[in-house]
This record gives C-alpha cells, sequence and structure tokens, in this order.
C-alpha cells in the first residue's frame, strides 16, 4: 500500500501544477523590484566598529570617493613639454566628470614659495608645452624631494605620475558610480587617442565600488547559463531520459524565477555575494529531481506503469527529499549569524530556493514527468551491479577502510592551521579585472593601494595650530614612516613644514614646525587664503580647524600585517600620545577585519546548525544513536577540505566562515538517502550486510549523479572573477566531493564495525554467515534481483 500523499500528488497532479503556475506568475511582480548595489559598504552592518570609524572620518572631512588615473609614458618620461602638457590637458578635463569635487596631479600642485613679503601660490607646472628645459628640470627636482608628491602622485624615479580625483557622490552611490565610471573610462579612451604613448590605469574607491556591481552582474548571468548548460548534459547522461531532463531543468527554472521574485518583494538588494544563490539554487534543486527521477525511471524499467511508477517513487522518496531539502535550508539558514549582510542574505535567498524547489518536485515534477514521459527506460539506471561490488568491497575491508580514512582525515586536519585569512578589499577581484590591474600597477610602481586613516582631534577650536598639538602629530607621522610597510603618510604638518622654510628664503635647516601657535596660523591663513577654487584643505582639516587628518599608505601587507601596523599604532599613541588617540579606519581596516569577525559571529551560527541538523537525524532515522554516528561522516568532510586548502593553497578569505554551516546541510543530505535505505534493507532481511547492498543498489546512482552536480555546480563559482564567490565554490565543491567519498567509504565501514551498538538485537542466521562468506566472491557475479517494496510502512522512518 502506498502512502495517501502519495497517491494524492499523483492524481490531483494537473490542479497542483496549475496552483503552483498561478503562485509563480502571482509573485512575478518582484522581479521588476530587483535592484543591485555598488557599494562595498554593504559587506558591513551599520554598526560594524571599522565602518562606524570610517564613517566618522568620511563625514568629519571630505569624503575619501576617488578615481586614480595612473599614467605610465612607455619610455618612462614624465618630465618632458608634452607629457606634462598630456597631464595639464587630463587635469583640466577631470574637472567636467559628474561629481568632481577635487583633482589633484602633479601639475597643478599647489608649488609655494616667497616674493620679498609676499607668499605665493601656484601650480608646479603651468603651459608646460611652453616652458624651457631648464624651468621644467628646476621643478623636476622640486617635485622629486616634495613628500606630499612622490609615493603619492608622482613615482620615486619619476616614471609615473597620477591624477587623482576626488568624488562627491549622492546618497544612492550605485547611480552615482555608474555615471561617473561610464564617464571616466570615455575621458580615459580620448585622453589614450590623444597621447597614445602613455599606458592609463583606472583604480580607487569609484572603481573598486563599479568593479563590486559589474563582476556581480557579470556572475550572475554569465555562471547561470554556463550551469543551465551542463546541468542539460550531466543530467542527461547520467539518467539518460531526455523527458526527466527537461522536467529538472523545468523545476530549477520555476524555483529561480519564484525565489527571485520573493527577494524583489521583499526589496534585498542584490550584491556581489548573494546575486551568485540563483546558480546554486538551480544546483540544489537538482538533487530533489534526480532521487525522484531515478526510482520512477528504474519502476518503469521493472514493468510498473506511469502513474504507479510515480507514486511508488514519491512514496519511497517524498519524506527524505523533505529532509534533505530541510537540512540544507537550515545550514543556509545560518548564515544569518554571518557579521557581513551580503552573506546573510545569500543563505537566506538560497533557503527560500531549496524549499520552494522541494515544494515543485512534489507538485510540478509529476505532471511534467507523465506528460513528457513516453518510453520505457531499458538502461538499468541504478547500475546495479556496479553498486553492488562497491557495497561488497566495503563490507569485505571495514577496518581497513575504517581507519585508513580516519588516518587521512587526521593528516589532513594537521594542515589547517597553515591557513591564513587575508581580505583585500582590492586583491578580491581576479587580475584580468581593470581596477585590480590598476592597483597592482600602482602598488608597483606608484603608491601602496591599503590605507589607514587617522583624525587626530586637539579638541579645541583652531587647534591644529598649537605647537604642542603638532609635535605630537609629528612625532606620530615620523613613527609610522619609519615602519616597514609604509611608503607614504599624507599630513598637514608637511605643508606647514614646506611653508616655514619658505618664509626663511627657502633655507633647508627651517624645514620643520613653525616654532609658535602664532606663526603657524598666520602661514596657515596665508596659505589658504591663496588657494585657487576647488583646492582647499577640507580634505585635510575639518570644519572648525580642530582636528587634522592624516592617510597612511601600506604597500605588500597582508590582511593580519595590516591590522598587526594598526595595533602597534594604537599602542604607540597609548604610550606617547593617548591624548590623541583614534581608531585607524579606511576600507582596508574594515575589510582585514571582516575575516575574523565573521568567523567568530559565525560559530554560533554553525552551533545552532549542528544542533538542528542532528534532531532531524535523529528523527529522520528513528534511532539517536544512528543520528549520532551519522554525524562523524559530515562533520569530517569540511574540516578535511580545510586541510588540504591548507597544505596547497594556504590563503582564505571571510568565505571560510561560512562554508561548514552550507556544506553540513548539503553534504547530510547523501547520509540521510543511504541510510534510509540501509535501514529499508536491514528492516526486511535482518541484516547489515544486506542493509548496505539495498543501500548501494538503490541509492548510488542518485548520490553520485547529485554529488557530480552539486560539486559541478559550485565548483563553477570558482569561474567567478570576485575571489570571495571562487574561494566559496572551490571549498563547497571539494567538501561535497570529499563527503561522497566518506559516505561511501567511510560510512558503511562504520555501520559495520558499529553493528553491536547500533542493532544490539541483531541476530546472525546461518544464511547470513553462508553470505557474508560469499562476500568475497561478488565482484565477480550478479547480484540477486532485488525486490521493490511497494509500501511505505518499512521506510517510515524516513
Amino acid at each position: 500500500m502506498h502512502s495517501r500523499l502519495a497517491v494524492g500528488l499523483v492524481r490531483y497532479r494537473l490542479p497542483l501544477f496549475i496552483a503552483s503556475l498561478l503562485l509563480i506568475v502571482s509573485c512575478g511582480y518582484g522581479l521588476s523590484q530587483l535592484t543591485f548595489s555598488s557599494d562595498y559598504r554593504v559587506f558591513f552592518e551599520k554598526d560594524n566598529p571599522q565602518l562606524v570609524a570610517h564613517e566618522y572620518i568620511q563625514t568629519t572631512f571630505s569624503r575619501s570617493d576617488n578615481i586614480l588615473l595612473v599614467l605610465h609614458p612607455r619610455d618612462n618620461a614624465v618630465f618632458t613639454p608634452e607629457r606634462l602638457a598630456a597631464v595639464e590637458w587630463l587635469t583640466a578635463q577631470a574637472w567636467q566628470l559628474p561629481h568632481s569635487q577635487r583633482i589633484d596631479s602633479l601639475t597643478n600642485f599647489q608649488h609655494t614659495f616667497v616674493d620679498g613679503d609676499d607668499l605665493l601660490v601656484e601650480d608646479l607646472f603651468s603651459d608646460s608645452a611652453n616652458m624651457s628645459a631648464d624651468d621644467i628640470a628646476q621643478r623636476r627636482q622640486i617635485a622629486l624631494k616634495e613628500p606630499m608628491l612622490v609615493h603619492r602622485l608622482l613615482s620615486e624615479q619619476g616614471h609615473v605620475t597620477a591624477v587623482n580625483i576626488e568624488l562627491n557622490l549622492p546618497g544612492d552611490q550605485t547611480v552615482g558610480t555608474h555615471l561617473v565610471m561610464t564617464e571616466a573610462r570615455k575621458l580615459r579612451d580620448e585622453f589614450k587617442s590623444m597621447y597614445p604613448d602613455f599606458d592609463v590605469y583606472i583604480t580607487g574607491v569609484t572603481p573598486l565600488n563599479f568593479a563590486f556591481d559589474e563582476v556581480g552582474q557579470k556572475d550572475g548571468e554569465t555562471l547561470m547559463s554556463l550551469m543551465f548548460v551542463i546541468i542539460l548534459v550531466l543530467v542527461g547522461v547520467m539518467l539518460r531520459s531526455l523527458s526527466g531532463t527537461v522536467a529538472t531543468l523545468a523545476i530549477i527554472l520555476f524555483g529561480v524565477l519564484i525565489t527571485m521574485s520573493v527577494v524583489g518583494l521583499l526589496e534585498m538588494q542584490l550584491n556581489t555575494v548573494n546575486a551568485v544563490a540563483p546558480v546554486i539554487i538551480l544546483t540544489l534543486a537538482v538533487a530533489d529531481c534526480v532521487h525522484i527521477l531515478t526510482h520512477y525511471l528504474t519502476a518503469r524499467r521493472k514493468g510498473m506503469n506511469k502513474e504507479t511508477a510515480m507514486i511508488d517513487a514519491l512514496d519511497v522518496n517524498m519524506m527524505p527529499v523533505f529532509l534533505t531539502s530541510l537540512t540544507t535550508a537550515i545550514g543556509f539558514f545560518s548564515m544569518n549569524s554571518s557579521d557581513s549582510p551580503p552573506f546573510q542574505e545569500f543563505g537566506t535567498i538560497s533557503a527560500i530556493g531549496v524549499m520552494f524547489t522541494w515544494l515543485f518536485s512534489l507538485t510540478m515534477l509529476p505532471q511534467l514527468v507523465l506528460w513528457l514521459n513516453r518510453k520505457v527506460p531499458r538502461q538499468d539506471t541504478e547500475h546495479t551491479v556496479l553498486y553492488h561490488r562497491i557495497g561488497a568491497f566495503t563490507i569485505r575491508h571495514p577496518r581497513k577502510l575504517f581507519f585508513g580514512a580516519l588516518g587521512f582525515a587526521l593528516l589532513c586536519f594537521a594542515f589547517i592551521n597553515n591557513n591564513v585569512l587575508n581580505d583585500d578589499n582590492f586583491g578580491y577581484f581576479s587580475k584580468k579585472i581593470e581596477v585590480r590591474q590598476g592597483s597592482d600597477f600602482a602598488e608597483e610602481n606608484l603608491n601602496g593601494m591599503n590605507l589607514i586613516e587617522y583624525s587626530l582631534d586637539s579638541k579645541v577650536e583652531n587647534g591644529i595650530s598649537d605647537t604642542v598639538f603638532l609635535q605630537q602629530v609629528e612625532r606620530f607621522v615620523e613613527w609610522y614612516r619609519q615602519q616597514p610597510e609604509v611608503t607614504h603618510v599624507f599630513t598637514f604638518t608637511d605643508i606647514l613644514k614646506r611653508l616655514n622654510q619658505n618664509m626663511h628664503n627657502d633655507d633647508p635647516a627651517h624645514y620643520n614646525l613653525p616654532a609658535s601657535r602664532e606663526l603657524a596660523s598666520q602661514y596657515q591663513l596665508l596659505y589658504e587664503m591663496s588657494l585657487p577654487f576647488g583646492m582647499d584643505l577640507n580634505n585635510q582639516l575639518n570644519v572648525n580647524r580642530s582636528a587634522l587628518r592624516i592617510t597612511v599608505s601600506i604597500k605588500g601587507a597582508k590582511a593580519q600585517e595590516i591590522l598587526n601596523l594598526e595595533e602597534r599604532a594604537q599602542a604607540w599613541l597609548a604610550q606617547n600620545a593617548p591624548e590623541l588617540q583614534s581608531p585607524g579606519a579606511s576600507p582596508s581596516i574594515m575589510f582585514a577585519s571582516i575575516g575574523q569577525r565573521n568567523i567568530k559571529s559565525m560559530i554560533k551560527g554553525t552551533i545552532i546548525a549542528v544542533v538542528l541538523i542532528s534532531l532531524t537525524l535523529v528523527f529522520a532515522l528513528g534511532s539517536w544513536k544512528l543520528g549520532l554516528f551519522s554525524l562523524v561522516p559530515n562533520a569530517f568532510p569540511a574540516a578535511m577540505m580545510l586541510g588540504i586548502w591548507g597544505a596547497f593553497v594556504g590563503e582564505v578569505n571571510l568565505a571560510v566562515a561560512v562554508v561548514f554551516s552550507v556544506t553540513l546541510g548539503i553534504v547530510v543530505d547523501d547520509t540521510i538517502h543511504f541510510l534510509a535505505k540501509y535501514l529499508r534493507g536491514y528492516r526486511e532481511s535482518g541484516s547489515v550486510e544486506q542493509g548496505i547492498f539495498y543501500a548501494f543498489e538503490h541509492v548510488g546512482t542518485a548520490i553520485v549523479t547529485t554529488t557530480v552536480v552539486l560539486a559541478t555546480g559550485f565548483g563553477i563559482l570558482a569561474l567567478s572573477e570576485f575571489k570571495v564567490n571562487s574561494v566559496l565554490g572551490s571549498m563547497v565543491a571539494a567538501t561535497i566531493v570529499i563527503a561522497m567519498l566518506f559516505d561511501a567509504l567511510f560510512l558503511p565501514a562504520m555501520l559495520m564495525l558499529g553493528r553491536k551498538i547500533l542493532h544490539p538485537e541483531e541476530r546472525q542466521s546461518a544464511a547470513d554467515r553462508r553470505h557474508k562468506n560469499s562476500i568475497d566472491e561478488a565482484d565477480s557475479s550478479t547480484p540477486p534481483t532485488q525486490t521493490q517494496p511497494g509500501g511505505a510502512k518499512a521506510d517510515a522512518v524516513v
């Protein structure tokens, strides 16, 4: 007898199919509401301390959103009339870009000198095409000695220069970023057409934001299309059923459509991370369909008519498919404890998609299959002979497999600590991406792209002129300049020192801070009054002149090294200038910290996921002993993957924090299906060996098929040009493969060795013992025909 629910799903399949279609259509409006965010700040909670510190600096001084155009003359000669004229032209044209509020370059650097009693400020290079060689040579020497230029807008050798465009973007940065980047690329192309002997690179904060947008949308489009093609091939080859393949593709398409519609209705913005959720949904949807279709096609081959075969397939797989979908959804929902909102949203979207595709596999798949399927399959879709032999092998060598797998796992664990967290905002992107190419070139030839900024506050209006305050700032700046990771420190005190030298007949001996507060105030006032429009000091000083901004550039440092440097800076401030103590802030600090914060925040979610999935397994298997046993082969794969990753790669990012939760919910699916069939076979035969044979023969193909599809689906993420996605995809794909091998080799061996604990009631009959003694001959023999259970009672545990 089949269950009423299985019979009802087939009997009322057309109304259920229509109702499902209506549900999809009713949610369809949400697709038009989908939006994409290109702001890197979406990676952080609003109360993230590093984000709060960064936003404080952004609101206290002018914002640091910028585009850096790095210019490299191919003959390495910047200081020629033609090249300087080109920089002048680009500087002038950059003012025309949308939202530009300040342009800094080698040519418009505000050079100061004294004429009599007057302090004069002028562009360092003006009308360069008509400057004499001597004049250019003289000003070249000035430029190469100026700390506010070298390693910022000019290389130390003078072979590379840059134009920095500061932007004042609107609140909705996505729209503003698209507009300004479109125009900046047009300007770049126009410059290259006019001056073809220049190589031009684009980098900076705004191109970084735009890269998040471009890569996210590209991943969503290209990876999705690629995955559809791969699923079409894999499912078709493994099921050898055109109707089954088409039905599977329809289910995953429906699942993705309704999930993204719900995302739009919930006004959840897409970003670089959660935009790949559809790829994950269509990958996971295959598993439900494959288990049902494999059973259905086998039943058809054994002579059942279409409706009876579908009822039987649903009867046997309905509960396992529900439980596997539930555990997968639990794993993804646990990502909501992540400290990074995109991962929270990624988990929520994927979990919603998993449950919708489960629902459609019951309400839409039967109708589609019965509509499309016309022929009785001739192939043995369960590959009974092959998996009978694998089962025989695991039964024959339980100790070798158990301790061999355990030993290999322990060996992998030894390399876990080789992994180093390195979250680099520019390093997240492939070297094919424009902003990565620009940042790499700038880092190698001009300046470090990682920054740490400080707001040093005197807490008194106009307090930046106080000599004690200035001396403390200067000592801090000099300490930073002595650090090996630091390439440049941008500070207002350098301007004051230059002005002091100017006012003392440009005597180098007076390149130091003014001797009194009055002099400092006077120099500052004279300088600010002489500056042209757009070149004020608001990027360095706050409005009431009580605080100044220091920007430290760092080269070649990994995330932990950046955090260590900031920690040393805080220690220096605490010991030498505690009244100035202020947290270092920047996107570099934010991303360097997020990996560790994400790991800590995910511990809670992982524990919750483990508890809920454990309870699900105990309920599903009807045995707390078997439920706990089943956790072992599911807990090991992710840890083994991290060990293998540590041995061969060694660098991870914030994605590593969610790998365990995601994979636990997925890899446990195979265990549920295997143990469900094992228990069915055991209860019919009373033999552990027969239970293992039954499991391999009836679920082996489905497990291998789903593993190949899942590993391929997540593996496709490795093709992403966004490193967080590629690392996540590679890690999850590797974990899924390891889990399948553990389920195929370690789990049966554990069942054999733990039979007295798991089945104390087992009593081997003489026939069982004879069967066990004949296992050595199983590899060369054809297994006996398995009867196909028709009732639900034997499989009631699942």
